[in-house]
């Protein structure tokens, strides 16, 4: 079974994607000078890299857990390792 969440494991190269939109996590510092913790961050973007929505989450396990209700479902999946297939003749199986 493929595995089409979002997690701690995936969040750095995995995002849903809906047509001209990305959701995916980020992860920032603290403002303040006494708190060094990081947040994390579900953002949406739109094809120019514009934030569309941002929510923050104190931790990762919340995030991922969000954006995995909120888009899972009727976003597609998309593992950025993964590369597209380009086509051309190597790819062709007639030769």
């Amino acid at each position: 079974m493929i595995n089409n969440t979002i997690n701690t494991d995936n969040w750095t190269f995995c995002h849903f994607k809906a047509k001209n939109l990305k959701a995916l996590i980020t992860f920032g510092a603290s403002p303040s000078i006494l708190d060094d913790s990081f947040q994390y961050y579900t953002t949406v973007l739109d094809e120019d890299h514009n934030e569309v929505f941002q929510a923050e989450f104190s931790s990762l396990d919340d995030a991922c857990h969000y954006i995995n209700n909120k888009y899972g479902e009727i976003w597609n999946f998309v593992d950025s390792r993964v590369k597209k297939s380009e086509g051309g003749c190597s790819t062709c199986v007639a030769h």
